[in-house]
């Protein structure tokens, strides 16, 4: 294995168990609900825990990201793994809501550090950057169908917190994995990578504005999808009626489809001069399908998630190498930091949003309202593209 594969792995593999990190809440949602002795059955009161959670997750990736330009991505990435191993582990003890609550808290912000850290780690180490970045998004599926499918198998049979346990181990182990891995850190500036000032007036104000913009809107999109979908399935398809491992599993294998698109998406951004285009080709098919999955049932509704995944996901790495692409490479980390925080930061608003819709609607309604902030987004990538692209620009970009 080269160097640049070992780089790939480690990212990829803490990739995986941080998304599986934050899957394991809304897979229990249901049996969190039912416990007794925390006393939490309102949704809207999960969602918020859900939101501090998340939000946590967003909001640290900004210091996350200096921390990860100053001391290194490598011993970030150490620190998340072991933090979030003992945060989860933390949940799992929990018999109190405030303990809960905390370490909830504790997971978001530590699971807040993957990001900068480790996407800043394959951008400075790894040459073909959208193969890279598409690799290290299947982690992050992978992660998503194991976090769904682990969490719902093992809540099924031991209860909601033996699933926070376990993932809590795998954490720590791999923290402790991470940090005597033999690869050093690269965090000086790549003067090949010197563009023209025309270049870079381009990249800040328009290429990385749109980016960090259609991240926003991305986020909540992202958010509503993942926490809700789960109860979605569970109410809404009838061979996983009131079966949380169940629902559990066909989330996974939706969430594992969507690694046909990270491998899309990342191919797309080696092959195209303007990946950016790609945005609006995505968005269009998304859309519809979000309005699709609100009303749909049964197999039809499994069906239509199943085309739906790898097109949202296609999404993720070409953003990861826009940004490699176009920020400077001495500030990766703070650049993947502030792109995390608003995607995230900002995106964790749907988990609230979406336990005030369920509790006076019905989940079914979530994914209409996503429907709607999925055409802004695509109004919004119209936008910016326009700017982009324009008569001026297009005359700019023949002299690139």
């Amino acid at each position: 294995m080269t160097k640049e594969d070992r780089v790939v792995a480690v990212a990829a593999s803490a990739h995986l168990l941080t998304h599986a990190y934050m899957m394991i809440f809304p897979t229990v949602l249901v049996l969190i609900a039912a416990d007794k002795i925390l006393g939490i059955e309102e949704y809207f009161k999960l969602g918020a825990i859900a939101t501090l959670c998340y939000g946590l997750f967003g909001a640290g990736a900004i210091p996350a990201g200096i921390l990860a330009d100053k001391f290194g991505s490598k011993r970030m990435l150490a620190i998340c793994m072991l933090a979030s191993g003992v945060s989860s582990l933390l949940v799992g003890i929990s018999f109190s809501v405030y303990i809960l609550i905390a370490g909830m808290a504790c997971l978001g912000l530590a699971a807040s550090i993957y990001h900068p850290a480790g996407l800043s780690f394959v951008s400075r180490n790894v040459t073909r950057k959208g193969r890279a970045m598409g690799f290290h998004g299947v982690g992050g599926n992978i992660g998503l169908t194991a976090g769904y499918l682990l969490s719902g198998a093992v809540a099924a049979l031991w209860g909601w917190r033996s699933a926070f346990l376990f993932f809590g181990v795998l954490g720590v182990g791999l923290g402790v994995f991470i940090s005597k891995l033999p690869v050093e850190d690269k965090i000086g500036v790549k003067k090949a990578e010197k563009k023209t000032q025309d270049r870079v007036v381009l990249s800040s104000m328009l290429v990385l504005f749109m980016v960090y913009g259609t991240s926003i809107l991305y986020g909540m999109c992202y958010r509503g999808f993942m926490m809700y979908l789960p109860k979605h399935f569970l109410h809404h398809v009838d061979f996983a009626l009131n079966s949380v491992a169940t629902a559990g599993l066909l989330v996974s294998i939706v969430s594992l489809s969507g690694t046909v698109g990270q491998f899309l998406g990342g191919s797309l951004c080696d092959r195209m001069k303007r990946p950016e285009f790609a945005y609006a080709v995505l968005f269009l098919f998304i859309t519809p399908l979000f309005f699709a999955i609100s009303f749909l049932e049964d197999w039809s509704l499994f069906r239509a998630s199943l085309v739906f995944a790898p097109f949202f996901f296609a999404w993720q790495p070409m953003q990861n190498t826009m940004i490699a692409k176009y920020a400077s490479h001495s500030g990766h980390g703070l650049s993947f930091g502030v792109n995390f925080t608003l995607m995230m930061g900002i995106g964790s608003l749907a988990a609230s949003v979406g336990g005030f819709v369920t509790d006076k609607l019905g989940v079914a309604y979530v994914f209409a309202v996503l429907g709607l902030i999925s055409s802004l987004t695509l109004f919004f990538v119209f936008f910016m593209l326009k700017l982009l692209h324009g008569p001026k620009e297009a005359r700019a970009d023949n002299r690139l």
